[in-house]
């Protein structure tokens, strides 16, 4: 509760302050569930789509890319940078968590009058009957119809009709920016165990607030359902379609939505969250957002650093300062290739990328991560969500490393600029 109150009072110091405590004193699991129940409050006045529980969802991963870390994680650990130095990792690990406290403290959330329900009756229905209530409900725009049928589905301990139903539903429109997808996804990958009573009923209300006003009333008549919700479908190979990826990151569109909607789908297709026909439908929104297509050739790094150039900066962007902040700029501060990301011209370091070395992407993944959040506004999300996506892109073969690391620092060139 003191996280909770810390967010809602809109102190982001008493919030990364409370997270690095817990993350001394609790169960990973309950840490992150805490931070779920805080991120649920969110109202996001400013846009029409919440991003904290898709950034919680994010910093999650890029955590756990790091490598091992028992106070934080519970053994789950992504790409292993385990390379290098473990007290720089934990480092960046802790500095990544109070990042996302302060985040959510910076936010807007609902007053407490308006905010989450913890009242709602759960039916003693099977899960079919369930299912059938919560998309039905969905459709009508009955919010409390479907948290009452989402919360009886989220009982299981793998809650896998809820997930496929609701990404299923999702895809059908997923909007210019392909939010309707990226925010359900994210949130049912992040939602606690059930265990965590209040926490997952806070995120089943945030979860169909949002989609009951999302969701298309009646579905899209080319979009094609699978009938089985009730297993995992067949993971859908996506080395064919390795093009739409990287254009996905290049042309990242406006706060770098292409990249982070593209590494949503790359995240359903690989997990069989939803099956082949629409992962494929999936990929024709994203190439509708995209817009003109580049060809693989257009799309290499050296010829892109040559080709084009990133943002210049006037002045270095502000500093957040956060529990564990320092000690992530004392091990950066004598790298070089943070030096260069820290230029006021973009150049310095873009003139780099074609020669860095094949063990070397450790450290500048690291760097981009540190600089994603320890910099700029407080308030940004879509810095680090971009930055989580395009790395993610190259663990998954979908992209190069060295356009990744490319794209990220021009993209978090453009939005780290002070506002």
């Amino acid at each position: 509760m003191d996280l909770l109150k810390a967010c809602l009072n809109h102190d982001g110091a008493a919030a990364s302050e409370t997270v690095a405590e817990m993350v001394a004193n609790a169960q990973p699991s309950a840490t992150w569930a805490v931070l779920m129940h805080a991120a649920a409050w969110n109202e996001q006045r400013e846009f029409d789509t919440p991003h904290s529980t898709i950034l919680t969802f994010s910093i999650h991963r890029m955590i756990e890319d790091l490598g091992q870390n028992a106070r934080i994680l519970n053994g789950e650990t992504g790409s292993g940078l385990n390379a290098l130095p473990r007290k720089f990792r934990e480092s960046l690990q802790s500095t990544l968590i109070e990042r996302l406290a302060y985040h959510l403290a910076d936010v807007d959330h609902w007053v407490t009058e308006a905010g989450p329900r913890y009242d709602i009756d759960i039916p003693m229905d099977s899960l079919d009957n369930a299912l059938g209530r919560y998309t039905g409900a969905i459709r009508e725009r009955r919010q409390i119809r479907a948290a009452e049928s989402a919360l009886r589905l989220a009982s299981r301990e793998n809650p896998i009709r809820l997930l496929r139903s609701t990404a299923s539903m999702a895809a059908e429109e997923p909007d210019k920016l392909g939010h309707a997808f990226i925010m359900p996804l994210s949130l049912l990958l992040e939602l606690p165990q059930s265990r965590f009573t209040r926490p997952i009923q806070a995120s089943i209300w945030h979860l169909t607030e949002y989609l009951v006003r999302k969701i298309p009333r009646k579905r899209e008549k080319e979009f094609v359902v699978d009938e089985r919700m009730d297993q995992m479908a067949e993971p859908t190979d996506l080395s064919a379609h390795k093009v739409h990826f990287m254009n996905s990151i290049v042309q990242y569109g406006i706060l770098g939505h292409n990249g982070i909607f593209a590494h949503r789908i790359a995240e359903a297709a690989e997990q069989g969250i939803v099956n082949s026909s629409t992962v494929e439908w999936l990929l024709s929104m994203l190439k509708r957002n995209i817009g003109e297509k580049r060809s693989q050739k257009q799309l290499d790094a050296r010829k892109l650093s040559v080709s084009e150039n990133g943002t210049d900066w006037k002045e270095i962007p502000s500093r957040i300062d956060l529990p564990h902040s320092d000690d992530v700029r004392e091990w950066l501060d004598v790298s070089e290739y943070w030096g260069a990301m820290m230029n006021l011209e973009s150049n310095v370091f873009e003139q780099l990328v074609p020669s860095i070395d094949e063990s070397e992407w450790p450290v500048i993944r690291a760097a981009q991560y540190a600089m994603a959040s320890i910099n700029g506004e407080p308030r940004a999300s879509h810095v680090m969500l971009f930055t989580h996506a395009a790395w993610s892109l190259a663990d998954k073969g979908l992209v190069p490393q060295s356009l990744a690391a490319l794209q990220v620092h021009r993209m978090l060139r453009q939005y780290l600029e002070r506002r």
